[in-house]
């Protein structure tokens, strides 16, 4: 019975993990179409934008205040309004996620309830990188990750789409953009610039003073 119940918590714990893993991808591809779809594109004929103005407000507050007008620095922007406007995914966010991925959620909750808990919680963990993540790339402070490889990665992959708008839609789960190929390729601009956020370290002290000497930034020089 032992050996029974150790394999019934294996298998728990394995279904657990599967499910953890499919929301993660899923989470990623809404993640993609979202950013792409509706919050660069205007994809939807006038009359709906007129009908649900809030489509409009997601596309422009962030097309066009988020990326045109604020932030032409990366992790710098003195206006008080535009430093926190479309940092952080919104209650009424969340709302309008929840009802367009219903089907989804809707149905693992129909048949597999423990799926569909485990997707609303990745779901949600999600907002809480997104909102913790995203505003320390523009509003760098000295917090615990921003030293962690896994930090400094998500912040080159959002660097670079805001150097192109057209690439690198994941912030939090990057899957899709691999997936489809939209990953951004640095320019020599693009990698001083990170070599000057702290995104990206010299594998050694040599290689450092090299880029010293041909007059690159120096690693967080504004932190």
């Amino acid at each position: 019975m032992k050996f029974l119940s150790f394999q019934s918590v294996l298998f728990s714990l394995g279904e657990i993990l599967l499910w953890l893993v499919f929301s993660y991808l899923l989470i990623s591809v809404f993640e993609y179409l979202i950013h792409k779809h509706f919050m660069h594109q205007k994809r939807f004929a006038k009359g709906v934008y007129s009908f649900l103005p809030y489509l409009i407000e997601v596309f422009e507050s962030h097309a066009v205040r988020h990326h045109a007008k604020w932030y032409r620095k990366f992790d710098y922007e003195p206006d008080s309004v535009g430093r926190e406007e479309n940092l952080e995914i919104l209650l009424i966010d969340i709302f309008a996620m929840l009802l367009l991925t219903m089907p989804v959620w809707g149905t693992l909750m129909w048949f597999n309830p423990w799926g569909g808990i485990i997707f609303i919680s990745v779901f949600f963990m999600h907002r809480f990188l997104w909102n913790t993540i995203h505003r320390q790339m523009h509003i760098p402070e000295d917090v615990i990750f921003r030293n962690w490889g896994a930090y400094r990665f998500l912040a080159r992959h959002h660097f670079l789409h805001h150097q192109n708008a057209r690439k690198n839609f994941n912030v939090v789960f990057p899957f899709t953009d691999i997936l489809f190929g939209s990953v951004g390729v640095a320019q020599l601009k693009d990698v001083r610039e990170m070599l000057r956020l702290g995104h990206i370290l010299p594998r050694s002290v040599r290689t450092q003073r090299r880029l010293d000497r041909l007059g690159f930034p120096v690693l967080g020089a504004n932190h």
